[in-house]
């Protein structure tokens, strides 16, 4: 068992479960469906942190773990973002809270 009684195993569903949240192609291989997933969620975390508040990093860290990982039940561990980007995360609900797709909201013109 889990040195954590709060968190769960992250399956293949849920890792395909993100990929189609980001619009990916979904490999046949496990393996590589879960190198995609963790990749695209590194690079977005890494993304997020320079563009939030590059001279506060602590509160762009913050702000940029609960939209990406804390919003879908999961918890942002040990990440790097200089050389090659790398995340831990694990799942804190038992059913990833995903949407279907990402939201695409339309503003209308005036």
């Amino acid at each position: 068992m889990s040195d954590s009684s709060s968190s769960f195993k992250i399956t293949k569903s849920d890792y395909i479960k993100i990929l189609k949240y980001y619009n990916l192609n979904i490999p046949s291989k496990t393996e590589d469906i879960k190198k995609i997933a963790e990749k695209i969620l590194s690079e977005k975390l890494c993304k997020c942190i320079k563009k939030v508040s590059p001279i506060n990093e602590a509160k762009s860290i913050g702000v940029c773990t609960k939209a990406i990982f804390n919003r879908k039940g999961l918890t942002r561990g040990k990440f790097k973002c200089t050389g090659k980007k790398q995340v831990v995360f694990s799942k804190t609900k038992r059913n990833l809270t995903v949407p279907q797709t990402k939201n695409k909201t339309v503003k209308n013109k005036k």
